[in-house]
């Protein structure tokens, strides 16, 4: 339940950047959310959807491309993508730790009609 706050926050700032540019629709939002954010993709479009009628967001297509999460080598600094349970550095196989990489939650671009 507590995607439906933060999908409501993102859809004010999505209208709110519309009106400013003199949008009279909205046909596209994509959104950027990392792997590891703790959101589920599901919840993210049915709260989209409820939240995008009667307003310039209506009808509008939805694209949610995923972040991956990075680790970065303890040994030799390199930073790579996390692989599920695989922790280890591709180039000297020392131990990754996560950085903040893959907790993102943003909107990356909205597509309107003048």
């Amino acid at each position: 339940m507590h995607e439906y706050h933060i999908v409501e926050g993102i859809v004010k700032q999505i209208l709110e950047k519309a009106k400013a540019s003199g949008a009279k629709k909205i046909t596209g939002v994509t959104l950027v959310m990392g792997d590891l954010s703790g959101l589920q993709e599901e919840s993210i479009r049915v709260y989209f959807d409820n939240l995008a009628k009667e307003n310039l967001l209506e009808g509008s297509k939805l694209i949610v491309k995923t972040a991956k999460s990075k680790l970065k080598c303890q040994g030799c600094g390199a930073i790579f993508e996390h692989e599920k349970s695989n922790f280890n550095c591709p180039k000297c196989f020392g131990p990754g730790i996560l950085t903040n990489s893959g907790k993102e939650f943003y909107i990356d671009n909205i597509e309107i009609e003048s």
